[in-house]
């Protein structure tokens, strides 16, 4: 069989850089949006380089959560609004935005007002030529592949670092700290069923070094995508615009067998979870230690607040049974239990970890309105 050719990057002129660089090195209030190109292109060692040497501060959205870590330093996490409202403020502020690898898409409200100022000079860098400009006016778009264009600015910004904006940066940080900090405190207050912020809290405090995620959809995951930071490149698996609920299950079947020996956690709710329920016997078959977390509301959470808030309350086909899961992979082979308060949480991922085959912790939850449900809401008002 011959061996599979790759394409040949595709690399802009140098002319094309230099306006980029041009327009970005003249803003006052710049940001970098990166989006799946990132990972598609393999160029995160790329970007990295050019965040630390522009001192541009960086939001990743799609296949680009974690490529570069949310810990290092101008990495301002999520740059989905519905996921990280403190971006709201800072995109409508910003003047120049360079988006790489990223379509104008729902999740950036297709380059409108709610997110972006009129005003807002767009650089935009595609390999998808059609993409440039598609949903709003840029002032300036590169068709090239997203490593080379990376490689291309590396070598015309020379070597000396670019100057902080401090005063900039420093809003950027305030605006994300009040929201992680207000995420936090709430995940603090007591309640019974507990909060899904409780839940994540303690999540967060107890997952192990090199941990790979993979998402689910629903209020619950939503909350979890809100308060978990992504720092492990391809550890951050989400479904994609074509994906649906449910399909998190067969997904983190492929990336336990893609990263044989690291650990798996998979973060559904209860009503997803249902769609694939027999690959959970999958997993066990190919002795695939995936630690399976269930927010267990007993309903359509997302669905059920959308219902209750556009209708005054009145709900349909939004309540589930509350169903031992972790039962259900017992008998399936593997092993799990229930937990009911945010004090257990780190105990439970311990012996799930410890457990040697898949195990699944049933969270018994609260429905809560997540901020990707508010978002969709306050959209609906407009």
């Amino acid at each position: 069989m011959p061996a599979v050719q790759r394409a040949p990057h595709l690399a802009p002129a140098d002319s094309e850089v230099e306006e980029a660089i041009a327009l970005l090195a003249g803003a006052k209030r710049p940001v970098v949006i990166a989006g799946s190109g990132v990972w598609w292109s393999d160029c995160a060692r790329e970007l990295e380089k050019f965040i630390d040497h522009t001192s541009l501060p960086l939001f990743t959205v799609t296949m680009a959560r974690g490529a570069i870590p949310d810990r290092k330093k101008n990495v301002f996490g999520y740059a989905d609004p519905a996921i990280n409202p403190a971006v709201v403020p800072i995109f409508q502020q910003a003047d120049v935005v360079l988006l790489l690898g990223k379509r104008l898409d729902y999740r950036l409200a297709l380059g409108g007002p709610r997110l972006f100022s009129p005003q807002v000079r767009i650089v935009q860098v595609d390999i998808h030529g059609p993409e440039l400009g598609a949903v709003r006016p840029i002032a300036h778009g590169i068709c090239a592949d997203l490593k080379s264009t990376l490689q291309v600015m590396l070598r015309r910004l020379g070597t000396k670092p670019w100057t902080p904006l401090r005063s900039w940066l420093q809003e950027i940080r305030r605006q994300k700290v009040a929201y992680q900090k207000s995420l936090d405190e709430l995940g603090r207050q007591a309640s019974s069923p507990m909060h899904p912020a409780a839940f994540y809290l303690r999540l967060r405090e107890g997952l192990p070094k090199g941990v790979l995620l993979c998402w689910d959809g629903g209020d619950f995951v939503h909350w979890g995508r809100a308060m978990i930071p992504a720092n492990e490149p391809g550890g951050w698996l989400r479904l994609g615009p074509m994906g649906t609920i449910g399909s998190a299950l067969p997904n983190s079947l492929a990336l336990q067998m893609a990263n044989p020996g690291r650990p798996v956690v998979m973060i559904t709710g209860d009503g997803a979870l249902g769609f694939y329920l027999a690959e959970l016997e999958t997993l066990v078959r190919y002795q695939l230690p995936v630690v399976i977390l269930v927010g267990n509301d007993g309903g359509w959470g997302l669905e059920r607040e959308l219902q209750q808030e556009l209708t005054g309350g009145a709900t349909v086909a939004c309540e589930l049974q509350h169903t031992r899961y972790d039962l259900i992979l017992q008998a399936f082979g593997g092993g799990g239990e229930t937990i009911e308060h945010a004090d257990q949480v780190a105990d439970a991922l311990r012996r799930g970890f410890a457990a040697g085959k898949p195990y699944l912790i049933n969270a018994l939850i609260q429905g809560a309105r997540s901020p990707f449900t508010a978002w969709q809401i306050q959209g609906k008002k407009r």
